[in-house]
């Protein structure tokens, strides 16, 4: 195993927040450009590889993407000095971020609240997700609008109308240009969304404690992901668990795979 790969799997199992290691992922791991067909794979051990390995390389790009941005953060940077705020950036990060009651903040304390939203997702977590709300890539949301994670919007035009919906629904499934775009919204959702609190408090507590952020530590965050509360979080533990996305001999071997992309 490559110092490269070591790194990589550093980052894919324990979340850890270092800049450098991150891009060499991304810069260094190709990405499939064009969808496989996933409805055309008889053999499951296939399907899953072919799966993993398609959304591999990306994950870890969007992750990379959210350090660089967490590693902007002067309140992070400033190595035991006095930080030296850029008012402008933190405030523009607060709106994408959707800290409450921002206006009120003081810099230091945009900062703070930045630190807890601004983070990695466990990438056992993001495969087991959109393996679950893709039907391993084969469902319609994701062959047509890039959306592997059951995403939806809310203003006209913005994504699909689901066939079974009523008429009169609002909510439409959101539709992506490049599955890329579908992963950064999905991240952001996690990292901003009022939903998701608990989520982010229990990564950041974490992070604090300097413990692992492993997906099992962060999933009873994601009750209101799903309507179906804690049999959908069942089913995610059980993809992790059957899919061994949490061991290293597996993640050494997607990672060996997509190397060879």
């Amino acid at each position: 195993m490559s110092s490269l790969h070591d790194r990589v799997l550093t980052l894919l199992l324990w979340g850890v927040v270092t800049v450098c290691v991150a891009f060499a992922a991304s810069s260094r791991l190709s990405e499939i450009t064009s969808t496989p067909d996933f409805t055309k794979m008889e053999s499951i051990k296939a399907k899953k590889d072919a799966f993993f390995t398609y959304l591999l390389p990306k994950v870890l790009r969007v992750n990379s993407e959210i350090l660089r941005e967490r590693q902007s953060l002067p309140c992070l940077s400033a190595e035991g000095n006095a930080p030296s705020f850029d008012s402008i950036h933190l405030r523009q990060l607060a709106i994408k971020y959707r800290v409450p009651d921002r206006d009120a903040l003081s810099d230091s304390e945009l900062c703070e609240a930045l630190i807890a939203r601004i983070s990695v997702i466990p990438v056992a977590l993001v495969l087991a997700q959109a393996a679950n709300e893709s039907a391993w890539g084969t469902s319609r949301f994701a062959r047509q609008q890039n959306n592997y994670f059951g995403l939806w919007c809310f203003t006209v035009d913005c994504g699909v109308r689901p066939q079974a919906a009523d008429s009169n629904t609002r909510h439409r499934v959101a539709a992506f240009d490049d599955v890329i775009d579908g992963l950064r919204y999905y991240a952001l959702t996690l990292n901003s969304h009022p939903a998701y609190v608990r989520f982010r408090s229990l990564r950041r507590a974490l992070e604090t404690e300097g413990k692992p952020i492993r997906a099992s530590a962060l999933l009873s965050g994601l009750d209101r992901y799903s309507e179906r509360g804690e049999a959908y979080l069942e089913e995610l533990r059980q993809m992790i668990r059957v899919n061994q996305l949490n061991s290293e001999q597996r993640i050494h071997e997607l990672l060996a795979l997509a190397t060879r992309q």
